[in-house]
């Protein structure tokens, strides 16, 4: 049974933060429980709690948190020397809920603020709790004392249980956002934006957290980047809904309404489950300040789709400010302050920072969604570049393969794919590589095109979780290599031996990728097939050198297959 309980945990794991990963952590939790050794709860409790916080479920993680800190000042001897690190790492998590849930009295909060300090203290590691300290100065509109334990965690050491770097300078740069100190925030944030260093949740809080920096300090190309970027990754993720409300705020101070509600109307159904009553808030006064705009500059009349009817925007806007004024209410009656209230109606009422901020140039787009009659727009290489990859990092996807498919250039698309591939963009990478793929196809150039296909394969399994959808994107690219090797030379109906060579170097390069897929689904046999696969292609092109990472997975995999065995 506690084998059964790892395997859950394991298969937990591989897969992304939702509904399913939660169910499997606490199903695990169960069994464990039933087995009445506290070990594998202990396991399932630290999983199911991670769950909860990373898949939109916070709340939740008050009552597994809270058990397993009881099991551990019960027994600490049960836990192992990284569970019991994991304890005081997931303090952080537990410390920032309750902020976030005014239900929870403050009293408890900040003595649980003060167990965790005696606890990291003890563990030789106070930089973390300085930070906590600060957010919540910062949290009561305590000004005074949000500084002081902001210099105190500027200047602290960093130690082992610190938040990442990367979270760390995103931290920081949101208090002195919030203090306006909008250059300060800007600067120490500039290392987490240009890539120096990154994680799960950045560099996307970190770009939500400078929109109103960068619009502040006359940065505005750097905002409407910071928008692009944050906004593709966050969009439709409920863990993100605090996040989305700030990219709301961003589209109505920057004269882009429109955009604002088309976000919005893609995202309001995550209003129905938020996460916490704060998300919430931000939310709603977000998007409460762009029905505010779209009303003032004449389009009152426009309705937003919601639950099944057409709700007009005055309406949907005097509920959403309303809630996140009752939500603002409810925390300030926990604190014995206004600052919240106050907060919210600065928000509520706020003007444009700049009349209109373009958000992408618009070169590329084609003349019916321009609104112009005839022709076509035939904008600079460099500019249709800027053109697609803007309309892709503002998550429209067909806007984006149209413009790359009305230039009729594959190696254009080729260009906007590897570009979007050092973005990380890996989705819309794909999709570019598909576009140049169909291109290639159609101009007869087929090596080309498979070439593009196997790129879009790799693409789609650093962007995937499915292992079905990656395996089929890799029998894409092997039938369209596959068609290029049997191709006859143009006008003679015989083979073209130096496409046909070529080919096959791109077949076992193929074989090579899709066994490092295969490897990392935990199908260890197919893997291992595959990769044999592609070293013998290796070896009957005489290529030694491509033959030698081959083999060494080969080698891993064997001894994979037979552990599984």
């Amino acid at each position: 049974m506690a084998d059964q309980v790892e395997t859950l945990l394991a298969e937990a794991a591989r897969l992304p933060y939702g509904e399913a990963r939660t169910v499997l952590a606490e199903r695990a939790l169960r069994e464990a429980e039933v087995l009445r050794e506290p070990e594998p709860a202990i396991a399932a409790r630290l999983a199911l709690t991670q769950a909860y916080q990373y898949g939109g479920e916070p709340a939740k993680s008050f009552a597994t948190f809270s058990r397993t800190v009881a099991a551990y000042d019960a027994e600490p001897g049960r836990f192992t020397e990284w569970q019991a690190r994991r304890v005081l790492w997931q303090f952080k998590w537990i410390m920032s809920d309750m902020r976030r849930f005014p239900e929870i009295p403050l009293r408890r909060a900040l003595d649980a603020l003060d167990d965790m300090e005696r606890r990291y203290r003890e563990a030789g590691a106070p930089q973390a709790v300085y930070a906590q300290r600060c957010r919540v100065a910062l949290h009561l509109g305590d000004e005074p004392g949000t500084e002081e334990w902001l210099h105190r965690w500027e200047t602290a050491p960093r130690d082992d249980l610190s938040d990442c770097r990367a979270c760390d300078l995103g931290g920081r740069a949101y208090v002195l956002a919030s203090l306006g100190r909008y250059e300060e925030a800007v600067a120490v944030g500039g290392p987490v934006v240009a890539g120096e260093f990154s994680c799960g949740v950045q560099p996307q809080s970190i770009l939500c957290t400078l929109l109103t920096p960068y619009l502040k300090t006359g940065h505005l190309d750097e905002a409407a980047e910071a928008h692009r970027r944050a906004y593709r990754i966050v969009q439709g993720q409920i863990g993100y809904l605090d996040d989305i409300g700030d990219h709301l705020e961003f589209c109505a101070l920057t004269g882009n309404e429109t955009r604002g509600l088309e976000i919005l109307e893609r995202e309001l159904p995550l209003l129905e489950r938020p996460p916490s009553p704060a998300q919430a808030r931000s939310f709603m006064a977000g998007a409460a300040l762009v029905l505010r705009r779209l009303m003032e500059t004449g389009h009152d009349g426009l309705t937003v789709r919601r639950a099944g009817r057409d709700v007009p925007v005055p309406e949907l806007h005097a509920e959403l400010a309303a809630g996140a004024r009752e939500i603002a209410a409810r925390f300030d009656a926990r604190n014995g302050d206004d600052v919240h209230t106050r907060r919210v109606a600065a928000t509520l009422a706020a003007e444009p920072l700049v009349a209109h901020l373009p958000l992408f140039s618009p070169a590329l787009l084609s003349p019916a969604r321009r609104g112009e009659p005839d022709g076509r727009i035939d904008p600079a290489d460099t500019d249709r570049r800027m053109a697609v990859r803007a309309l892709f990092e503002l998550g429209e996807h067909e806007a984006g393969q149209a413009a790359l498919r009305e230039a009729g250039d594959p190696a254009a698309a080729m260009e906007a794919a590897k570009e979007l591939t050092d973005l990380d963009l890996d989705v819309e990478a794909a999709q570019a590589y598909a576009v140049a793929a169909d291109l290639y196809r159609n101009a007869g150039e087929l090596l080309a095109a498979g070439c593009a296909m196997r790129l879009r394969a790799k693409c789609v399994y650093f962007a995937s979780d499915d292992i079905a959808e990656i395996g089929e994107a890799y029998a894409q690219a092997r039938a369209a290599l596959t068609a290029a090797s049997e191709a006859g030379e143009p006008g003679t109906g015989q083979p073209d031996t130096g496409q046909r060579r070529e080919a096959a170097w791109e077949l076992a390069g193929l074989g090579y990728d899709e066994a490092v897929a295969l490897r990392w689904a935990g199908c260890y046999k197919a893997a291992a097939e595959r990769c044999q696969e592609a070293l013998d292609a290796y070896l009957a092109l005489d290529d030694q050198i491509g033959a030698v990472p081959v083999r060494e997975l080969l080698e891993g995999l064997r001894e994979e297959t037979e552990q599984e065995g």
